[in-house]
This record gives structure tokens, C-alpha cells and sequence, in this order.
């Protein structure tokens, strides 16, 4: 039996964390807003971002032919809370064609006890790479509210590149062929 399970790859982001050097990676997209770090005790530090601040991070795409590519996804996890429910926090994933594919994350609204809560984004996929495509951009946008109360912060950033899994056709152990049933 084989196991099933996906073996994660490198994180084609680079500091998803937003360590100290966190700029090194990340560029300023506008002048608007505020955007700053902090630490959160159950989450490490992140990135808060208000008054539509925009930073965003370019990669490289996988040189793939277009065949390699079918079946194949880029998908995005991270983990944000959309402090003060601020409208208009969006992550924007962007391609070098043109293709834009926007998440928009100010569609929760925190209950009246609780300013925020973490939420996980998982296995976002972005199917609209296409094999022309040479990289990828990820933009994080600041809630539209001209208060700095009400942040975007996020953390935990992961974009990945996931394959069809593979299937074993047949198997030869030195003289011996092992066909695999249909």
C-alpha cells in the first residue's frame, strides 16, 4: 500500500513570518497606511498592515513545460485575523501574464466580545498559471478604513507548487516485471 499523504516542498515565499529582515523580502507597493510588525504569544510575529498599506513579494515560477504543468496548482496557505473587521483586506495573487485571482478577507466579522480572531487560509489554489507565466507576485492590502484600529495582520505565509500525485504503472525487481492492475 502506498501512503497517500503530500511531502510538502520549499516555500517558494521567503520570510512568511516577517522575521526583523522582513523587508529585505518584502516591498513597500505604496505610500498609504501603516504597516508594521508585532508578536502575537500563539502565533510568532506578523505583519499588520492599515489604511490600504500594500506590500507585496515576487517568485519565480517552476520551468514547466505545459504538459508538466496539467493537474498541477500553485496554492497559498497563511493565517490572518482582520482586527476591527476592516473592509477591504484582500491578498492579491498576480501572475506575469496578467492574471489576477484576489482573496478577499474582510468577509468575516468578529463577534461583539472579541475584536479578532486567527483564522487559517488553507490550500488556496491559483489555477491560472499558465507554463509562459516566469513569476508570481502575492500583495497584501490594509483594510480601506482610514483608522489604524482596524489592521489586516497576517503570518505563516506558504506558497507552494503541488503535482498529480504519481502512480505506479509497473515494477521490475531485477528479472521480474510487476504489472499494476487498472
Amino acid at each position: 500500500m502506498m501512503n497517500e499523504d503530500e511531502i510538502p516542498g520549499r516555500n517558494l515565499i521567503t520570510d512568511g513570518r516577517f522575521s526583523d529582515r522582513w523587508r529585505d523580502h518584502w516591498k513597500r507597493l505604496n505610500s498609504d497606511g501603516d504597516v508594521s510588525t508585532f508578536t502575537d504569544p500563539d502565533y510568532g510575529q506578523y505583519l499588520a498592515l492599515a489604511m490600504k498599506a500594500l506590500v507585496g513579494q515576487t517568485f519565480n515560477t517552476a520551468d514547466l513545460t505545459e504538459q508538466q504543468l496539467t493537474g498541477a496548482t500553485y496554492k497559498i496557505n497563511f493565517v490572518y485575523e482582520n482586527y476591527g473587521s476592516g473592509a477591504g483586506s484582500t491578498v492579491y495573487l498576480k501572475t506575469s501574464g496578467g492574471a489576477v485571482e484576489p482573496i478577499n478577507l474582510s468577509g468575516l466579522k468578529a463577534s461583539e466580545e472579541t475584536l479578532a480572531d486567527w483564522n487559517t487560509y488553507y490550500d488556496h489554489s491559483f489555477a491560472k498559471v499558465v507554463a509562459n507565466d516566469s513569476n508570481i507576485s502575492v500583495e497584501l492590502l490594509g483594510p480601506a478604513e482610514t483608522s489604524d484600529t482596524k489592521q489586516l495582520r497576517i503570518t505563516d505565509i506558504n506558497v507552494q507548487l503541488h503535482f498529480v500525485p504519481l502512480k505506479l504503472a509497473r515494477l521490475q525487481v531485477d528479472e521480474r516485471l510487476y504489472q499494476v492492475p487498472a
